[in-house]
């Protein structure tokens, strides 16, 4: 209570609202509640709807802040998805977080055909896609006992749904044993993991470690390669945000803590969280909010920030 306490005396910064996630409202067939959302290397909202009639049937959604989709994709499988993602020429790939064995990854067609399915492992936490169509997945901790991607914390696939790459177990990297905050900035991936929440970026398959993130327990992070937020942490520090800048050796916090919260200035909570570059994606059931890097340094000038990039604007992700 105490620290909670401490939390809601911090500067808040308010969300924008972006938009609604609902189906098409002339078509009665689907839930009103989606049972999958995500959102896209272009920043559109995607969202899945379940049929009513128990069909199995499922329609994706594309919304870009307009209170009706852009485009929806009717499929025919009975996949129950966690996750769901574009992929190139119109796809989506839906994925189940939670498979003993089997396949738990689909790819749709524009035209609701599926095209492919595969095995992306048990105890997933997080699917995020490139624009070139790379599959980065995160894994929480009951998969550090399986065999395969999920025994290594994150791992990225390509189209054919076959592990390309696994993060490596090596000495100098922080072990990932659940990957919390998972951001995609271009094809860079970067990760902020438990237990050592260090800050690792990926590139051309390529970890680096920045050093250890200042806030233990975020479940998303924003950069442009120079500069970064977590959003979140532990318990009472769910709608933190700790601001952080990348050093040459190491990952320092900058401009004192804030607070997030909804435009109207409530509370933050039953939330689904994306961080994409820059972007922060907050959905609360059927609303969709925003917050990008920039208004978060706005928001904090003259209390720190680093007015202009390090000679770092060459880190990856800071293009």
């Amino acid at each position: 209570m105490r620290r909670r306490m401490e939390v809601l005396r911090l500067p808040a910064v308010p969300l924008r609202h972006a938009g609604y996630l609902h189906p098409p409202s002339a078509d009665p067939q689907w839930d009103r509640t989606p049972q999958a959302v995500g959102v896209g290397p272009g920043n559109q909202a995607y969202a899945v709807w379940a049929s009513r009639d128990g069909s199995g049937q499922r329609l994706v959604t594309i919304h870009d802040g307009d209170r009706q989709p852009v485009r929806s994709v009717r499929l025919d499988g009975r996949l129950d998805p966690s996750f769901v993602q574009p992929l190139p020429d119109g796809c989506v790939l839906l994925v189940k977080a939670r498979s003993r064995s089997g396949a738990n990854a689909e790819i749709w067609s524009p035209d609701g055909d599926r095209v492919r399915q595969g095995g992306f492992g048990d105890a997933i936490e997080t699917v995020l896609t490139t624009p070139s169509g790379a599959i980065w997945v995160g894994y929480f901790d009951e998969a550090m006992g399986g065999h395969g991607p999920q025994g290594h914390g994150l791992a990225r696939f390509p189209l054919d749904l076959e592990p390309a790459w696994v993060y490596p177990h090596r000495a100098d990297l922080p072990s990932i044993a659940d990957c919390y905050a998972l951001n995609l900035a271009g094809e860079t991936a970067w990760s902020c993991a438990y237990t050592a929440f260090h800050l690792v970026a990926v590139r051309d398959d390529q970890p680096i470690d920045y050093g250890a993130a200042p806030c233990n327990g975020a479940p998303a992070l924003l950069t442009d390669g120079a500069t970064g937020a977590l959003i979140g942490g532990y318990g009472p520090e769910y709608d933190l945000i700790t601001p952080f800048h990348i050093g040459e050796e190491h990952v320092t916090a900058v401009g004192g803590p804030r607070r997030l919260v909804l435009p109207d200035g409530l509370e933050v909570s039953a939330r689904r969280i994306y961080g994409r570059g820059t972007e922060l994606h907050v959905i609360v059931q059927q609303s969709w909010y925003r917050l990008d890097l920039a208004q978060l340094v706005e928001s904090m000038r003259p209390a720190g920030w680093p007015t202009q990039p390090d000679a770092d604007q060459r880190r990856p992700g800071g293009e």
